[in-house]
């Protein structure tokens, strides 16, 4: 029995029926096939229900938050999601009816506490406003179009020992657990190969950076969404973490740009593409690769296998339960002379 009612109608988690066991040995043998190396193992989350730190709604016609059908966009109206966090679904029980100057509502949580970001046109950003400012006391500090209501709306996340401050429109990883247990062995893996100067590419707000530059290890970091790069170089700032913070397109790095002798790259679902020829042209000890599409994977580690450098293994990261998604590392070395 599923522990949805609108899981058929909504399609957000199309493995939901399905055992967890069956769902992580499927992604096992997904993975190896598509990439041709073995996996290493799963980390598994912690918790299976309630784990989504983010979820995006959109006001149907009546004012009613909804998800949005995954083959028809049809909306789904959602009382309580089973894999949203509970303080999510608390925050949701307490809206009213949506005002229809609202396009979508964010909701993100720390794991206590909610921050509710709602996004609507600008030719309707005052009626927008009025709403949120007339809204009881729902349990969440409120944002509109990336600036806070009342109160600062940062989310703010402690990732290995550095406690980020994520402003209303930045990313951050939907499993607040999993991701620490990324990052603590992204960390080791940088340890391991002693490195000395870390570039970090598709580096978010910060999330392997800031952690490493803390060490003490000499890190660049490059962003294109400027609001994540300016919420790491906050960050940095509140912590004084020597780290080098550059606003650009990871896909835009020359070999040269920067010093450095082990790399990361978390690229989007696209993959790497032609960066990794640069990353790589410069021989550094390690690359640790992070990726959420195994497909675009594989093309990145053809690229990689023309200049020497070879996966012997991957693991996965159970970032996403009952669903086809899966999060995955491994490390790219170059076979010894």
């Amino acid at each position: 029995m599923s522990i949805c009612s609108i899981q058929e109608e909504c399609g957000g988690c199309p493995q939901l029926r399905k055992p967890l066991e069956a769902q992580r040995n499927a992604k096992i043998e997904w993975v190896q096939r598509t990439l041709g190396i073995p996996v290493s193992g799963i980390t598994t989350s912690p918790k299976t229900e309630g784990y989504r730190a983010r979820i995006d709604l959109t006001p149907n016609t009546e004012g009613r938050l909804s998800f949005r059908s995954r083959r028809s966009h049809n909306p789904v109206v959602v009382d309580s999601c089973p894999v949203a966090r509970p303080e999510i679904n608390a925050v949701i029980a307490k809206l009213p009816k949506v005002d229809r100057s609202i396009e979508r509502i964010a909701f993100r949580s720390n794991g206590s506490h909610v921050v509710l970001h709602a996004v609507s046109r600008k030719h309707k950003q005052d009626n927008a406003r009025r709403w949120l400012e007339s809204l009881p006391d729902i349990g969440a500090t409120l944002a509109l179009n990336g600036r806070s209501i009342k109160e600062p709306a940062f989310t703010k996340i402690q990732i290995a020992g550095v406690e980020h401050h994520f402003s209303p429109a930045t990313f951050y990883q939907v499993n607040l657990e999993v991701n620490a247990l990324l990052v603590a062995d992204a960390l080791n893996h940088i340890r391991d190969v002693k490195a000395e100067a870390v570039l970090d590419l598709f580096a978010g707000a910060g999330n392997f950076s800031l952690p490493l530059a803390a060490e003490g290890i000499r890190t660049t970091m490059i962003e294109a969404h400027p609001t994540a790069a300016k919420d790491a170089r906050r960050t940095s700032k509140l912590h004084s973490i020597d780290v080098d913070i550059r606003t650009g397109r990871a896909e835009d790095f020359h070999a040269g740009d920067a010093f450095f002798d082990t790399a990361i790259l978390d690229p989007p679902r696209k993959g790497a593409g032609s960066v990794i020829e640069q990353v790589l042209v410069t021989r550094p000890k390690a690359v640790i690769m992070v990726s959420c599409n195994p497909s675009t994977l594989s093309g990145d580690l053809k690229r990689a296998h023309k200049h020497g450098y070879t996966m012997q293994r991957i693991h996965l990261y159970e970032m996403f339960p009952h669903t086809d998604h899966v999060e995955a590392m491994g490390i790219l070395t170059r076979a010894s002379v």
